[in-house]
């Protein structure tokens, strides 16, 4: 893809500046899980905490995703038991299925449903249904009965994403509605997955991950959380191997960053692959090293993430009307904006399957009411200083790029 050469430079370079280790201290025993907003996540023992997640692992593993920045283990393949000794002696935390009368330690952080319940098949009749045993009363039952049990620790479910505009859904508009109204019912906090590239061979859906996480919002409402599951590679048994995309270390934190801008409160990554042949962490190890870097900074950035919207209303504009988006939240000292031009190219979003895009960065123009002329915006970990203009502020974008801005408030 032309302009991902320039973008990976860039990433190379601003790793050098930034501290690029994980934030790898072991997590403490887990005394309150509160699921605070949609918009500010999750609070742990009081503290702001943005899930960082692998998925469907065994515990053997788990050392070597926490080292990369992991910090979630979501899905059991031994009970919730193992999960969580696993979680545990790894540092991090477990996500795992309730079964009743099984126990769990203090590093439990939630229990997760079964796996995408909307997942469609046709019924004998030709419709398409949820598959069996799936439907929306079933899921939220479950929902009850483990909250009833265990009720100290937030339900998660992840849906697939025939809930969003752009996927071509098996279920019609009014069906979607009945479906994912109800579902949303059965969780304290809702994800959905998308592979744009793994899972389609289509980087013109790179932003799909973004524009599901703001769709999956609607229907969660203003108290349910919302995660999104990560590409991290490729491998897909959809597709033929030989015609499948790289899915590159900028891919999957352009990704990371479009979600988290739309909304996202967890993010997780799917790290399985069955050709060339099976295995559940195919990450290369350019991904690796591009997995610890991005993890380290969303954790080290999740009480800024995780803040109330900021005060003042932040607007970004590029030259050339390229497509971007922003967040901007509020600290006690700081406002912060983390932002991104999400352009794929001329017609990007329209190309077809296997067919390469071409991102274009450009200049973007930062709006924000009431900041002085020459007030200090530090770019965040890219160890450099923007002066504003009176009211606004500018920077640069490489293609795929995000930059992270903070402004002192007085």
């Amino acid at each position: 893809m032309r302009g991902t050469t320039v973008a990976s430079a860039v990433l190379a370079a601003m790793s050098c500046r930034a501290a690029a280790r994980a934030d790898e201290t072991p997590l403490p025993p887990i005394e309150k899980v509160e699921v605070v907003s949609q918009e500010q996540g999750l609070k742990v023992n009081g503290q702001p905490f943005f899930p960082i997640m692998s998925w469907l692992q065994k515990p053997a593993n788990f050392r070597k995703l926490r080292d990369l920045g992991i910090n979630t283990f979501c899905g059991d393949q031994k009970g919730a038991a193992a999960q969580c000794d696993g979680a545990r002696e790894a540092g991090g935390y477990a996500v795992a299925h309730y079964k009743e009368g099984e126990s769990a330690g203090p590093h439990l952080l939630a229990w997760v449903q079964g796996d995408e319940p909307d997942m469609p098949a046709r019924n004998d009749g030709g419709i398409w249904v949820p598959k069996a045993g799936r439907s929306v009363s079933e899921v939220v039952e479950h929902y009850r009965k483990v909250k009833a049990a265990r009720p100290a620790r937030p339900v998660l479910v992840t849906f697939t994403a025939h809930f969003m505009d752009q996927e071509r859904s098996r279920y019609s508009e009014e069906k979607q509605k009945e479906l994912y109204g109800g579902y949303v019912n059965a969780a304290d906090i809702v994800g959905f997955d998308t592979y744009p590239i793994y899972g389609w061979g289509s980087p013109s859906r790179l932003n799909w991950p973004a524009y599901g996480t703001e769709q999956l919002r609607e229907y969660a409402g203003t108290k349910r959380p919302v995660y999104a599951w990560i590409e991290t590679h490729k491998g897909s048994k959809w597709m033929s191997y030989e015609k499948q995309p790289d899915v590159l270390p900028v891919h999957t934190r352009f990704e990371v960053w479009g979600c988290i801008i739309r909304g996202a409160a967890a993010i997780g990554y799917f790290t399985h692959a069955w050709r060339p042949s099976f295995t559940e962490f195919a990450p290369t190890p350019d991904m690796q090293a591009e997995l610890k870097r991005l993890n380290g900074q969303v954790t080290r950035l999740a009480p800024a993430i995780l803040a109330p919207a900021a005060r003042v209303k932040v607007r970004m504009a590029t030259g050339g009307g390229l497509p971007c988006h922003l967040k901007a939240t509020q600290t006690a000292t700081h406002t912060w904006i983390f932002a991104q031009v999400i352009d794929l190219g001329p017609d990007g979003e329209k190309k077809g399957q296997f067919e390469p895009v071409s991102p274009r960065g450009g200049r973007a123009v930062f709006t924000v009411p009431g900041l002085k002329a020459g007030t200090a915006v530090e770019v965040v970990e890219e160890n450099r200083t923007l002066a504003a203009e009176a009211g606004s502020f500018a920077d640069a974008f490489e293609p795929l790029a995000v930059h992270v801005y903070r402004i002192r408030v007085d």
